[in-house]
């Protein structure tokens, strides 16, 4: 009977200690799955936020890849300015000013690929100066294509404004090309085995010319959209030499073909004498050729002579007549005007060491080849058509020479400090009073220039340059 009690008592205890064990392996096992959901979560949520820090570090990386494909480059030129022309008096015959502030873009997405974006923000004239894309050919590593707007192939107006060791570019060059760029296309040929560069340009042409209507306004005014359907052309090759240890020489020659739609019904030519007819529309010609050089020469610290001659045909135009409307007259048409010209410059460079440096140059230009200064104001072609104005030779017509000095001292590569100074002197006009000139002076007093003297318009420049 005790041994039956007994292990009643131990059968029922044991049901006692299972049940126990029971409901602790029940709460234990309910335990490791809670924490098992609960670090599931976290890992979970910690695996998301890891993704995205990766994904941002991606973008992170990528942006910075761009950047690092950008180069920014730029400069500015402070000046102060004294001018001697007497017609500057009733304006400001002396000022502070900022010539040039720049800033370049250039941008290389791939290997042989370039974008570039040059504005100037002058004070109250923010400007795009260049704007182009540049694809270099990978197989011959010859040839480059570019379009956008960009510097016409010519050695002064390619050469940056940054460097030249003169203040402005020669009298010719800023006649021939307005603000020295041009919207279009070109094609370059640099061969790996010939020391040879060939410019190739497709051009809209009309860029930066003023195109005055009867009124005076300019219909030419809307940069970056072509005037007519022409096209001009230019062309330019270039050679180089080496001279031993001595120097180098690099020589070529340019051409230039293009033309102007017409607005008038007449073609003056430069003699005043030839006067031709011309349909609205055609095509008004400008053509010229010219041949450029520089010599670099490694004596006496270094010094460089660079010259260029320029010389063809250029064209002005004219209007239309103008029909009667209402109580206003009739007004006779200004015929086109076609000049022959020619122009030049010459560079004499010296370095004074390796901090200062002395340039000099002379350059010429005239406007109309076919008469001289002793015909100008005299010379003329009187009209015997009421549609077409009369027009004497003037101003327009004389020659101009100016011998600039540029003395520069470089206090690091980034800072440039320079003194110049441009003696211009006109061709005499014909005989006294013939072409005279109304200013007003300083004291609001009308005062007569005449262009059978030398007019004093010589120019001084106080010039600092920071560039990075």
């Amino acid at each position: 009977m005790f041994a039956v009690n007994f292990f009643t008592q131990i059968n029922a205890n044991m049901k006692k200690i299972s049940l126990v064990i029971m409901l602790l392996f029940a709460v234990f096992t309910l335990k490791i799955n809670a924490q098992e959901t609960t670090d599931s979560e976290k890992i979970k949520e910690l695996e998301d936020k890891t993704t995205g820090l990766f994904e941002r570090l991606a973008i992170t990386e990528s942006d910075l890849g761009k950047l690092t494909k950008i180069k920014i480059s730029g400069y500015v030129q402070a000046q102060y300015q004294h001018f001697e022309d007497p017609t500057f008096l009733v304006r400001s015959q002396d000022y502070f000013s900022v010539r040039r502030a720049r800033l370049k873009f250039v941008y290389e997405p791939l290997d042989g690929i370039k974008f570039v974006l040059q504005p100037d923000f002058v004070p109250g004239n923010v400007t795009i100066k260049d704007a182009y894309a540049v694809v270099n050919d990978h197989w011959t590593k010859s040839f480059s294509l570019w379009a956008g707007k960009f510097n016409r192939p010519n050695y002064e107006v390619e050469y940056s404004s940054s460097q030249r060791e003169v203040m402005e570019r020669s009298m010719v060059i800023r006649t021939l090309y307005p603000g020295e760029r041009a919207v279009g296309a070109k094609l370059e040929f640099n061969p790996q085995s010939l020391p040879l560069h060939l410019q190739f340009a497709l051009l809209n042409g009309n860029d930066g010319l003023v195109v005055s209507n009867y009124s005076g306004s300019n219909i030419n005014a809307t940069e970056n959209v072509d005037f007519d359907k022409y096209k001009d052309i230019m062309v330019r090759a270039t050679y180089n030499l080496t001279l031993g240890s001595f120097g180098g020489l690099d020589f070529g020659v340019n051409g230039y073909w293009g033309g102007n739609k017409s607005v008038a019904t007449k073609t003056l030519s430069s003699d005043y004498e030839t006067i031709n007819d011309i349909e609205f529309g055609d095509r008004l010609q400008k053509n010229w050729y010219g041949g450029e050089f520089q010599f670099f020469a490694d004596v006496l610290g270094g010094m460089s002579l660079k010259g260029e001659y320029i010389a063809g045909k250029n064209a002005t135009n004219g209007y239309m007549p103008v029909p009667p409307s209402g109580s206003v007259p009739a007004q006779p048409g200004l015929p086109n005007f076609q000049n022959n010209f020619a122009g030049y410059y010459l560079y004499l460079i010296k370095n004074l060491g390796k901090k200062n440096q002395l340039a000099f140059r002379y350059d010429y230009y005239d406007p109309n080849t076919d008469i001289t200064g002793t015909d100008v104001g005299i010379k003329g072609f009187t009209s015997t058509d009421a549609t077409v104005k009369s027009k004497t030779s003037g101003k327009a017509d004389l020659a101009t020479s100016t011998l600039s000095f540029g003395l520069h001292h470089y206090f690091d590569d980034n800072i440039r400090v320079s003194v110049g100074y441009d003696i211009v002197k006109n061709e005499k006009a014909g005989t006294e009073g013939k072409v005279t000139e109304k200013y007003t002076d300083d004291k609001g007093q009308s005062q007569t220039l005449d262009w059978s003297n030398h007019i004093n318009r010589n120019i001084l420049t106080l010039r600092i340059q920071a560039k990075f």
